[in-house]
């Protein structure tokens, strides 16, 4: 069979997670269900096209890049309006602190949301890039948005959606990238990384091609894992899960003539959406109580029923080990962490016998994060 469509970072991502989940999409043309944090992405992305999509040296006012988020917010995928009201405020919070910081230092780029479409040993491949810069030395600087909480850790020197990125660019664009760069958003914080070199270009490429030779033979094996399995739209239709789902007609069970099962349904559904809308409002409470106690200066409160005590704690999170643990060592400080995990580095830098240069540069390199406990107990 021909491709159903020119590959992409995260049409290869797929196949390679599970070949089957990849023919159910892109062969089978099967919808999967929206997605908030995918529908909250889309958004804060297309607001920020919308901010370097100017054509003058002035970046659009706060005001303007406020109403076109409204405008381009892209509402499916959350569970309910009140997930929807959260995320749209985180949004704007995101929104409204990169257009102070990155105001004052505008920059019309070189492209957004640039669009690359070329072949790898006659494999179409296909993608789009957040955003481009040119540096004064005439190379280039890939940027790629993350809206997620949380970065993963250690992606940033081989992750493959860069080096696809870095290798579409020079292929089309004529010039070498000198910075590759994960933003993320929330924490408006830039993680840098250098040019890829061969080896990392090389791989991408074959597999590419081994991509797509695969999928041209047919070959779209189910790969099982729970993990990612338990989350699959399209459990009911896999092999893997048939029996599972033998005999079972697609339509809720109430239609199928039996209601006290689609009640039982309905039921475990409703009460495992209410126990994440409490974790949520749990998380957010416990946020506020504790900005609340800071600011007051007390580490201890009571209400009616309950009593809650603020306990300091700080941590530190870095992207890059591998650099980190290279500034323990240079610093003749490995003995003391002997692996780049977070609680000991973190009490490397909080040491204040730790070389001040060294405690500086881990510093640079990681994050710190309060993140204070609160112990809850009824009165």
């Amino acid at each position: 069979m021909k491709l159903p469509r020119p590959l992409s970072h995260s049409s290869i991502s797929l196949y390679g997670e599970c070949p089957q989940k990849y023919k159910f999409k892109y062969v089978d043309k099967i919808p999967e269900k929206p997605r908030h944090f995918f529908s909250f992405g889309q958004s804060v992305h297309s607001a920020l096209e919308f901010f370097y999509g100017v054509k003058t040296p002035e970046p659009p006012p706060l005001a303007d890049l406020l109403k076109n988020y409204q405008e381009v917010w892209v509402a499916a995928g959350y569970r309910d309006e009140a997930q929807e009201a959260e995320y749209f405020a985180e949004g704007k919070r995101i929104l409204a602190e990169f257009h102070r910081k990155h105001s004052r230092d505008f920059h019309v780029p070189y492209f957004v949301e640039y669009a690359y479409n070329f072949e790898v040993d006659g494999v179409p491949v296909t993608g789009r890039v957040d955003r481009v810069d040119k540096l004064p030395d005439g190379r280039l600087r890939v940027l790629d948005y993350k809206t997620g909480k949380k970065l993963a850790t250690g992606r940033l020197e081989s992750d493959a959606q860069l080096t696809m990125y870095q290798y579409a660019c020079e292929t089309l664009l004529g010039a070498e990238i000198g910075e590759l760069v994960f933003y993320h958003l929330p924490t408006l914080k830039e993680h840098r990384t250098t040019r890829r070199g061969a080896p990392l270009v090389d791989a991408l490429k074959a597999r590419i091609v081994t991509t797509a030779e695969s999928i041209e033979k047919e070959l779209f094996e189910p790969k099982p894992d729970e993990s990612v399995c338990r989350w699959c739209d399209y459990k009911p239709l896999c092999p893997v899960f048939k029996d599972q789902y033998a005999g079972r007609p697609a339509a809720p069970a109430r239609a199928s003539g039996e209601p006290e099962l689609a009640a039982l349904v309905d039921k475990y559904g409703a009460a495992v959406a209410a126990a994440e809308a409490a974790r949520e409002e749990a998380d957010r409470a416990g946020r506020e109580l504790a900005d609340a106690l800071r600011k007051k200066g007390y580490v201890r409160a009571f209400g009616a029923g309950f009593e809650v005590s603020l306990s300091p704690s700080v941590r530190w999170e870095f992207l890059d080990k591998k650099k980190v643990l290279k500034l323990i060592k240079e610093a003749g400080a490995y003995e003391k962490v002997l692996a780049p995990s977070a609680p000991l580095v973190h009490k490397l830098i909080e040491d204040p016998a730790t070389d001040a240069a060294l405690r500086e540069r881990l510093a640079e390199e990681g994050e710190r994060v309060e993140s204070p406990e609160l112990k809850l107990r009824p009165l």
